[in-house]
């Protein structure tokens, strides 16, 4: 925005020079750089235009910043007088949409005498890049520029005359008329009715519809309704442009001036739908403060007395109660504490005052009308800093404990984890915590516990995911056809609900994928958690097969096939489950284990526990045999346990082949189908070194109890 140096030097006379105004604006205000002659120009914030597009705003930053002397004070215009006066008896105003039309003020004036302005007056209008037209306009021009609020001027003896508002065609109806038939002029603010045009004063016409504010005039109702087809009663579009007919002239000697403030959201889609842009309407398009209404419309009758020699007459203010005063409390403790700094309380007072604030009593401060931008106490904050200077804040430390990453539970286990899982050739992958209604149901039907949101970003983040294992599987899926195995881990949250209650907690999920011939993902899975438990400490564990009530009520175990699936218990409680994947899109056998981290945490051992190395040798058999298809695998391993347990230090499951699978079988529950189980079985003690003939009698023992109670027939 153009302004003029002299102006501002006017009401700043200590200023030394334009360049010294630039450079303070810009250290502590706006964006300022000198401009040809006599001009500059400022960068003003969208939030600043009630304030400080204008003169009189810039002239009080700079007295503000540079700690000099403002000379003009609009403390002389504040009042109005409509409050204190009867109601005008020369003309009358009624706003009808007060939401769009805050404050509407007019003041009646005579005795006119229209002529060219003073050649100061010009010289500023034109350094600010408008057109001189005469004393009147010239005045309305300037206070805008000087105080910031637009105003307009209607010649009075141009209202509310119907030879005015009808065309040629229809002027032998006003035959019977008589020249005092209206003896009150009217303005109205309202919105247009469609089709109701305006013509500006550059002749170029614009047709209105209902969402345009308007200033019509108000001429009798029966003149009106008599000459409706004809009537031309826009007077000007609200805060944006003067319509042709009621301008000032030459010839006028009486005036009605407006002063209004609009909403700002009513003025710029006008100006939008219009394609019309004016100085008035980028100021009210910005938001201006209802008191400059009546500053500007005293200032501008002052100035009518000095200058066009005008008498004045009745004035008019629609706000029936003074404008409430804003008032925020600025304590100097709270703002040091905020802003990093140790400033007493005399200097931010200091800086405040010069500012425009009032100190009220305690904390408590009045803020300017016109500062519309001061919300809360962080913003009187910034007032003072600003003063104070931006260039004079020191970096300090914030002054909080940061704790070193080694001594956090959770993030040391967490890097312990990737490690291993990484040194045993899984890659790490990272998804989104939201997931779509096919991804989560993959392998599982949800209910009630899967938590959706409200308002997602699409139909791909409807949910919050329940498990790792949605978004694990579409990994594999996305990317089987590519490699011959896959091997991933991801370790992030999950969400879901128990009984009304909504829980978040931290989880492990692997996925083991493979093509290659002889390779079984499910066991190579199981040797991977074994190695991670030992890793990370956790000695206390087993990992059986899981009861039906246990899988079927875990999140995870739904993606997995039942007779496979397998609990991970520590200290009596399950950590996780893991098991073979049922999932007919992909081409070969998949392996999946969720654990929850947070539970990990809990059973970990920080110190490891050592035992000395057996001194004498084990013995290992392997045994194979055809079972029932859903015999339990944990409930075999625990009966040849039972069998020798002096003898026996330990019972692993090895292997499994689907005999199905094999003669091409069908593959459904059907309890006549059987399976290939291979286990192994560790002969050892610590006493002495068992003899081939102990062993095979032990086993010989194994056999029989596997075919009378399992009904197994030995491979």
């Amino acid at each position: 925005m153009k302004f003029s140096y002299s102006l501002i030097k006017k009401f700043v006379p200590e200023i030394k020079s334009k360049q010294q105004l630039v450079e303070a604006l810009t250290l502590h205000s706006f964006e300022a750089e000198e401009g040809p002659a006599d001009t500059f120009e400022v960068n003003i914030p969208p939030n600043r235009f009630s304030d400080a597009a204008s003169h009189w705003g810039i002239a009080k930053e700079a007295a503000a910043v540079l700690s000099l002397s403002l000379k003009f004070s609009i403390s002389d215009f504040q009042s109005s007088r409509a409050r204190n006066s009867k109601r005008p008896k020369n003309f009358k105003v009624s706003v009808e949409d007060k939401n769009s039309c805050p404050r509407y003020t007019a003041q009646y004036f005579e005795n006119i005498k229209v002529k060219p302005s003073p050649s100061w007056m010009q010289k500023i209008l034109k350094d600010c890049g408008l057109r001189p037209i005469n004393n009147v306009v010239d005045i309305m021009n300037y206070v805008m520029l000087e105080i910031g609020q637009p105003l307009h001027a209607f010649d009075y003896d141009r209202l509310s005359n119907p030879s005015r508002m009808i065309s040629n065609e229809s002027q032998i109806h006003l035959n019977n008329i008589q020249d005092n038939s209206i003896k009150i002029k009217k303005i109205i603010v309202r919105r247009a009715k469609k089709g109701e045009k305006i013509t500006t004063l550059e002749d170029k016409t614009y047709e209105l519809n209902e969402d345009v504010l308007v200033i019509v005039d108000g001429f009798e109702k029966n003149l009106r309704e008599k000459f409706a087809k004809d009537s031309r009663n826009v007077l000007a579009i609200a805060g944006l442009k003067g319509g042709k007919g009621p301008e000032v002239s030459n010839k006028t000697s009486r005036i009605i001036v407006e002063s209004a403030n609009f909403e700002p959201a009513s003025i710029y889609k006008t100006s939008k739908a219009l394609n019309l842009i004016t100085d008035a309407s980028l100021r009210f398009s910005h938001g201006l403060s209802p008191a400059l209404a009546i500053i500007g419309l005293n200032r501008a009758a002052a100035l009518l007395e000095e200058i066009a020699g005008v008498k004045r007459g009745e004035q008019f203010d629609s706000l029936i109660k003074p404008l409430p005063a804003k008032i925020l409390k600025f304590n100097i403790f709270e703002f040091n504490r905020f802003i990093g700094l140790d400033l007493n309380e005399r200097k931010a007072e200091k800086f405040l005052h010069r500012l425009g604030f009032k100190r009220l009593k305690g904390s408590e401060w009045q803020i300017p009308a016109w500062r519309l931008d001061i919300e809360n106490h962080q913003d009187l904050a910034e007032e003072v800093i600003r003063l104070f200077g931006y260039n004079q804040l020191k970096s300090t430390p914030p002054l909080i404990y940061l704790s070193p990453s080694g001594f956090e539970d959770l993030i040391v286990l967490r890097d312990k984890i990737k490690k291993t899982l990484v040194g045993l050739g899984l890659d790490e992958i990272y998804n989104y915590s939201f997931i779509s209604e096919k991804d989560l149901n993959l392998g599982h039907s949800w209910g009630k516990e899967v938590l959706e949101l409200e308002n997602p970003l699409s139909s791909q983040f409807k949910y919050l995911r329940p498990s790792l294992a949605a978004g694990l599987l579409k990994n594999i899926e996305e990317n089987f056809r590519f490699f011959e195995e896959i091997k991933i881990f991801e370790i992030g949250k999950i969400f879901f609900k128990i009984d009304k209650n909504i829980n978040e907690k931290n989880a492990l999920g692997i996925v083991l994928f493979s093509k290659i011939k002889n390779k079984e993902p499910f066991f190579e899975l199981k040797g991977v958690i074994k190695e991670l438990f030992r890793q990370i400490g956790l000695a206390d564990y087993i990992i059986t097969e899981a009861d039906k009530s246990d899988w079927l009520r875990d999140f995870t175990s739904g993606y997995l096939i039942p007779p496979t699936v397998l609990k991970i218990e520590s200290n009596g409680k399950i950590i996780g489950y893991l098991g073979k994947v049922k999932n007919k899109n992909l081409k070969a056998e998949t392996a999946l284990a969720e654990l929850i981290f947070d539970d990990l945490l809990r059973f970990v051992e920080e110190e490891y526990g050592y035992e000395p190395l057996p001194k004498y040798p084990a013995v290992i058999r392997d045994i194979s045999f055809l079972v029932d298809y859903f015999q339990k695998i944990g409930e075999i391993m625990r009966s040849i346990k039972n069998v020798s347990s002096r003898l026996i230090d330990n019972v692993d499951f090895v292997d499994e082949f689907d005999v199905r699978e094999k003669v091409g079988g069908k593959i459904k529950e059907d309890k006549t189908k059987t399976r290939s189980l291979t286990f192994r079985i560790v002969f050892q003690t610590p006493s002495r070194t068992l003899t081939k003939e102990e062993v095979d009698k032990e086993m010989k023992k194994i056999i029989l109890m596997l075919r009378q109670k399992f009904k197994a027939e030995i491979r």
